[in-house]
């Protein structure tokens, strides 16, 4: 009987742990990351300060929204994907990443002076995102699209004439205007989007659960393993959004 006794507890206890394991999902089209298995190695560290907390990353968007359906998770994502499906996988938006002092980006079109507005166009972004901001600023232009791991790399294919022109971040070209003042006097910026909010964590855990979430992400530039990520992520802490942004995002409550 003690042995039935104790078989019941543990696996009401493995169910309890089970139902409360709580996931962060990650995918983003504007962030650069090659390597996966640190980020999530750093994540897991770093989630040990909390329970229950898995870390899984995607490098497929039809993969990554398949898990969306799931309950009790964290998803981190770019603003321009979450504002295609917040609604449809009721996601919240809660954070946003900050990065010198701005939680909005710009994306320009930059190229060498006095070019035609054609032919190949280099991007450190995904197919799908660099498409969408080639529609909202060249309408009317095709480009032929160059892949690129980082956006200094997009940037060094116009000045060394592999491609013609480069959609990078407008804070990328103002980092290359002081590293390489020469290279970036040959260059032009030939359209810019309006801003648009940085990377975004969005929740769709329990309401018990939001203080823990925000906790979470806003103390992580303050501990060794939170470092790490953001320095990955490419940003220098993660903040709150205000009432006002989420009113910007469009965000589901």
């Amino acid at each position: 009987m003690k042995i039935i006794r104790y078989l019941l507890l543990m696996s009401f206890l493995i169910s309890f742990v089970l139902a409360e394991q709580k996931k962060v999902y990650f995918y983003t089209t504007e962030t650069n990351i090659n390597d996966f298995k640190s980020l999530k190695v750093n994540f897991d560290q770093y989630l040990q300060y909390f329970k229950n907390y898995d870390f899984q990353a995607f490098n497929d968007r039809k993969t990554f929204e398949k898990h969306l359906e799931d309950e009790n998770i964290i998803v981190i994502l770019s603003s321009w994907h979450y504002k295609q499906i917040a609604q449809k996988y009721n996601l919240n938006a809660k954070l946003v990443a900050l990065k010198k002092e701005s939680i909005t980006d710009t994306k320009i079109i930059v190229g060498a002076k006095g070019l035609t507005y054609d032919g190949t166009l280099t991007t450190a972004f995904s197919k799908e995102y660099t498409e969408g901001i080639i529609d909202s600023l060249a309408p009317a232009n095709r480009f032929d699209l160059l892949n690129v791991p980082k956006e200094i790399d997009a940037l060094m294919s116009v000045g060394f004439e592999m491609s013609k022109f480069a959609l990078v971040s407008k804070e990328s070209f103002e980092l290359l205007k002081k590293a390489n003042s020469f290279l970036a006097s040959k260059m032009t910026i030939y359209n810019e989007s309006q801003p648009t909010f940085r990377m975004l964590i969005t929740s769709k855990l329990k309401e018990k659960y939001q203080k823990e979430l925000i906790d979470l992400f806003t103390s992580m530039h303050s501990k060794v393993e939170g470092k790490k990520i953001l320095n990955m992520l490419g940003i220098d802490k993660i903040v709150i959004l205000t009432k006002n942004d989420l009113k910007q995002l469009g965000s589901v409550k």
